[in-house]
């Protein structure tokens, strides 16, 4: 029997166009792609996406915004009643744009902060961006437009992490959505970035102060790419149940390729929108082996004798591949390093 399921959650990468040139970037984010899609080409792909019940579309970069006729992408899946979201760096979210998301039907708005002050900076290698990140959050709250903050955690924030909730806390932010660094793209070269795993078993013991901190709060702190697997703060009903790449979630890239998930590098693509349609691709045969073909035997060396492995697959997909050069092989993990008790 054929794969069944769908993509109900895409990636959609607008532009690689960055205004900015963030030290762990894991696309390398800063010129276009050659021959990024058009707007005609746009439009037809969200053409594709209600026969293959689409629940959410994130728009990301490079820096989305951008993309001169972004807005109108979003009002086109608007229309056909697909939500989005736009994931930003906050550096050009000022009231006009803010305005043009509210107009447009932008569900929700996902906006970096890497750190304080200076750490967020040094990051996102651009003065002041921290200033105006802030004050981006606050326009969006203020036009009651939903915020999801998004900290990449790295070895020079790991210790900020209380700080960050508390600035959040103060200006009203309810969701953060909390991943580790990657070392792909750019990051690659960022060695001060990189975690060790008492760097990564810190987080794991900020989560657990906060779950105390946060009790009967409407605060939403959310684990997300590699951070957990297994570990007390996991919500119940949504336990980790494998990485979704190729199973209920894809990755569109600029110039019309198809990836499982955007954080995997670009020599995985599955399939070109400018050839053949999503359907195809989507419900091609031999497409995402590394998650649909999963078996106990593809488990890597740090997975391979872990009881929890044929629920988890080996974490995720993106950490696991660019970390080690293998799937189902990720290397921080709460549960492994004996973090969960």
């Amino acid at each position: 029997m054929g794969f069944e399921g769908f993509p109900l959650v895409i990636g959609w990468e607008l532009t690689l166009s960055c205004n900015i040139r963030c030290r762990h970037c894991a696309s390398s984010a800063g010129s276009p792609r050659v021959q990024e899609l058009t707007l005609d080409e746009a439009l037809a792909i969200c053409d594709q996406f209600p026969e293959l019940l689409v629940q959410e579309v994130d728009f990301t970069g490079g820096e989305p915004l951008l993309r001169p006729d972004w807005a109108k992408i979003v009002s086109h899946l608007t229309l056909k009643g697909i939500p989005t979201k736009i994931l930003t760096n906050g550096l050009i979210l000022g009231p006009r744009t803010i305005a043009e998301m509210k107009d447009a039907g932008v569900a929700g708005v996902g906006i970096s902060l890497d750190g304080l002050e200076a750490t967020h900076d040094y990051v996102r290698g651009h003065p002041k961006l921290f200033r105006s990140v802030i004050t981006g959050i606050e326009r969006l709250l203020h036009q009651d437009m939903p915020v999801t903050v998004i900290t990449t955690v790295n070895a020079l924030n790991v210790g900020e992490l209380s700080g960050i909730l508390a600035l959040m806390r103060s200006i009203g932010v309810k969701r953060w959505r909390v991943q580790p660094f990657a070392p792909s793209g750019r990051g690659r070269d960022s060695r001060e970035l990189f975690l060790s795993q008492e760097a990564y078993h810190r987080i794991d013991v900020f989560f657990a102060q906060c779950m105390a901190e946060l009790a009967g709060s409407d605060f939403q702190l959310v684990a997300a790419d590699s951070c957990g697997y297994f570990s007390e703060f996991e919500p119940p009903d949504q336990p980790w149940l494998g990485c979704s790449a190729g199973l209920t979630a894809c990755g569109i890239m600029s110039d019309g390729k198809v990836k499982g998930c955007l954080s995997l590098p670009d020599n995985l693509v599955e399939g070109d929108l400018r050839t053949t349609d999503l359907w195809n691709i989507w419900f091609n045969p031999d497409a995402f082996a590394y998650t649909r073909k999963f078996a106990q035997a593809d488990m890597g060396p740090l997975c391979s004798h872990c009881p929890k492995s044929e629920q988890c697959r080996g974490g995720c997909s993106a950490m696991s591949y660019t970390s080690t050069g293998l799937f189902h092989n990720d290397p921080y993990c709460f549960y492994r390093t004996g973090a969960i008790t």
